[in-house]
């Protein structure tokens, strides 16, 4: 990647992480998830373009101020409006809550569906429901689990009831979801 592009990225991306440890030191929890997850996707559309060794070691060391400030969003005390979202079973995952998934994560999902416009997902209920593992079933039967970090199989084989997932969505959410981010963006 260009070094000055690369650097603004990587500015834009430490000017959100300080933004984010602001709104941890003064516990705002209200829009902490979603910067948060502004912040995964931009670390996510970087990654890949990083080029030498100077920019993968920027790119590994912004990931590690990643996990820090996760640890300490985990030790906040959040508020009963944002755990409202989750039930005792986990995340309970509607429309609406896919279309809150960030663009760069879905952008993901909608690859690897593929073309079959008859496929359908469905999206871990563990986690904070930022960047959930997803299963997605295809039209031709075959079953395919993906990690919600890289949008690789993982390997793990999909039982026809799984445990800690959604009920199955079809695949036109994501596109829809994709449509009402471009509209409001």
């Amino acid at each position: 990647m260009e070094p000055n592009l690369f650097r603004d990225s990587r500015v834009a991306i430490n000017q959100l992480i300080d933004h984010i440890n602001d709104m941890i030191e003064r516990r705002t929890t209200d829009s902490l998830q979603d910067k948060f997850g502004e912040l995964c996707s931009l670390l996510d559309e970087l990654s890949p373009q990083a080029e030498g060794e100077i920019q993968k070691r920027s790119v590994k060391n912004l990931g590690i101020k990643l996990k820090i400030l996760n640890g300490r969003m985990d030790k906040l005390k959040t508020k009963k409006a944002a755990s409202a979202k989750r039930s005792r079973s986990g995340i309970v995952w509607d429309e609406k809550r896919i279309a809150e998934l960030a663009t760069a994560f879905l952008e993901k999902v909608r690859a690897n569906l593929g073309d079959d416009a008859e496929a359908q997902i469905s999206f871990g209920t563990s986690g904070k429901g930022i960047r959930p593992n997803y299963h997605i079933h295809f039209s031709n039967r075959e079953k395919t689990s993906f990690s919600g970090a890289n949008h690789k199989p993982d390997g793990k084989p999909v039982a026809d009831v799984p445990k800690k997932m959604s009920p199955l969505f079809p695949g036109a959410v994501i596109e829809a979801a994709l449509a009402a981010q471009a509209q409001e963006g």
